[in-house]
């Protein structure tokens, strides 16, 4: 009997509104929710490179990869499969019937169809019994090898990578006047990000400039008319009751005496003198007030987004702008709860991206965990640090949110069976 795989006519085919994910090769994936056994369809696709793709197929939890290849159909937005092989084609059948049938895909007939021959026969030819010693030794190498990962790694639900952002939100209401940092400009801790005017600070330092204005007013007419008394000393002297030797002490015998008036306008000086320092205190207050709409880079870093523009009116709390601290990029990675035991701070980790439509290895360590709560369950969090890299090359690989392939090592089950058994 001679058995062939070869595709379904397309009209055939059934369109499912389910997610897929096409990975491309500078990193960033798009979300695909229209697709057959035929074509996928997106106008998203439109104008993007369609070599080094990588077609994800999410199954409970977990994702299963393999490079796809498409091409343009013919009706906008259609993309079709092209030289799928017939193990890739019976995985995303499985995917299709099931879906369309309404249930999950159960573990046995995934596996299944991973094992089905890789090239679909296009015409019949003799198979002898080597070839099949030789498939049967391929296929006990690679259940051997999925074993002996399963026994090494820690599952991992899923893991994308993370940015310590940080977002700058309106102090007050006000309007935007400048955002001097251009999205993408590294910037040194202390630079200005944004200055907002606040209308209420702006009135009340106006009102301030005027008042300390009036009060130097005030000052300076108190000290003119001291002074202009002062110029009329040697007079005094002459007339003065007391005699010349009191008068050069400064004693006054009578109201409305030389030293009596000068003594009243010295301390009309002195009270107008301490109005200018409140004035000026007041004016220094509100001044501050209107400059702390200046916000400042906490530390070293990037702009990574503008959320307004100038002038336009923002309220407290509005967000302003978006930054990202000067330091790597790391992974967050979702684990089941009952792997509580086989994870620790310090772990090792393998982390796998796609670069240029090649996987690359990447060296973490597992830095914190924590539980989270994750669907109707709950699974721990971790968080990997990336040893390798530095801020600037973990941006040029690494993009926010994008999805990576995370294998944790598996000698915590040592760890904790030493000494008492208690957990790491």
């Amino acid at each position: 009997m001679e058995t062939r795989h070869a595709p379904s006519h397309p009209d055939t085919m059934a369109r499912l509104h389910a997610p897929l994910n096409l990975g491309f090769p500078d990193g960033q994936a798009l979300r695909i929710t229209d697709w057959s056994l035929h074509a996928v369809y997106s106008p998203d696709l439109a104008g993007r490179p369609l070599e080094g793709l990588m077609l994800s197929i999410p199954f409970q939890g977990v994702s299963v990869y393999f490079p796809v290849e498409l091409e343009p159909g013919a009706v906008a937005g259609e993309y079709l499969f092209r030289n799928l092989t017939g193990r890739e084609r019976a995985t995303l059948a499985l995917l299709h019937r099931n879906l369309l049938a309404g249930r999950t895909t159960p573990p046995a007939e995934m596996m299944a169809a991973l094992d089905t021959p890789a090239v679909a026969a296009a015409a019949s030819r003799p198979l002898n019994l080597l070839r099949y010693l030789l498939a049967a030794a391929v296929l006990a190498g690679g259940l051997a090898g999925v074993a002996w990962w399963r026994g090494q790694g820690v599952p991992v639900l899923a893991a994308h990578v993370t940015v310590a952002g940080t977002d700058l939100t309106a102090p007050v209401a006000g309007f935007v006047r400048e955002l001097p940092a251009a999205v993408g400009q590294r910037i040194a801790a202390g630079t200005i990000l944004a200055r907002l005017d606040d209308p209420e600070a702006l009135r009340l330092l106006a009102e301030a400039e005027a008042a300390e204005a009036e009060a130097l007013t005030l000052l300076a007419g108190a000290e003119t008319r001291l002074a202009s008394h002062m110029e009329t000393a040697t007079t005094a002297r002459a007339q003065f009751r007391g005699g010349a030797e009191r008068f050069d002490q400064g004693i006054s015998v009578a109201s409305g005496d030389f030293h009596d008036i000068r003594q009243r306008l010295a301390a009309e000086v002195a009270a107008q003198q301490v109005e200018v320092a409140r004035a000026q205190a007041r004016l220094a207050g509100t001044r501050d007030r209107a400059e702390a709409t200046a916000m400042t880079a906490p530390t070293a870093g990037h702009v990574t987004a503008h959320h307004t523009r100038p002038f336009e009116m923002v309220r407290p709390g509005d967000l302003l702008l978006s930054f990202e601290p000067d330091q790597p990029r790391s992974i967050t990675a979702w684990i089941a709860q009952d792997q509580v035991l086989r994870v620790w701070p310090g772990m090792a980790a393998r982390i796998t991206v796609m670069r240029n439509g090649r996987p690359e290895q990447l060296a973490g360590t597992v830095t914190t965990l924590r539980s989270e709560t994750a669907g109707t369950g709950k699974a721990i969090l971790a968080t990997i640090a990336i040893g390798d890299l530095d801020a600037e090359a973990s941006r040029a690989l690494l993009s926010p949110g994008q999805p990576v392939q995370v294998v944790l090592s598996a000698q915590s089950v040592a760890r904790s069976s030493d000494g008492d058994g208690s957990a790491p």
